[in-house]
């Protein structure tokens, strides 16, 4: 697959995830993704406390891999506002999780925030963490998407 541009990179992202029970490509998600790039999970324990779970690509296909053996799962890319530099970008990638790719009902949104390489020939992913919007954690409104 072509990864030499950041849309295609990120289409394949969603891409990977998403799928019936079990109908996750992970043979994909391991082409994302630097060989020493981390993929954070956070969320909120029981107690209000945050956590985060870090990964490398493989420990997150282990712990993943087991959660949506079972169920449908798609996730689909919503917004984004991207900054480049040279050979690094910065993406916050807002996404919606649903239980079908039709219609499915909304299970949660959240964001993405992607740190991309440039090798000269092709985009890698060397992290992403993401978190779930929640109460008195809500996603930003359209404009924020628009400023540069």
């Amino acid at each position: 697959m072509d990864f030499s541009r950041i849309d295609d990179i990120v289409d394949a992202l969603y891409k990977a995830i998403s799928g019936p029970p079990g109908g996750q490509d992970w043979d994909l998600e391991r082409q994302l993704y630097h060989p020493d790039a981390r993929l954070v999970r956070t969320r909120v324990a029981d107690d209000g406390s945050p956590i985060a779970f870090s990964f490398d690509v493989e420990g997150f296909i282990e712990a993943t891999a087991p959660m949506l053996a079972d169920r449908e799962f798609h996730e689909i890319e919503t917004r984004r506002r991207s900054f480049r530099f040279g050979n690094v970008a910065q993406l916050f990638s807002e996404y919606e999780a649903r239980d079908a790719a039709e219609d499915g009902a909304l299970l949660f949104r959240g964001m993405n925030m992607i740190h991309l390489f440039w090798d000269g020939a092709r985009w890698w992913i060397m992290h992403i963490i993401w978190d779930n919007e929640r109460d008195g954690v809500t996603l930003p409104d359209a404009g924020w998407y628009d400023q540069a």
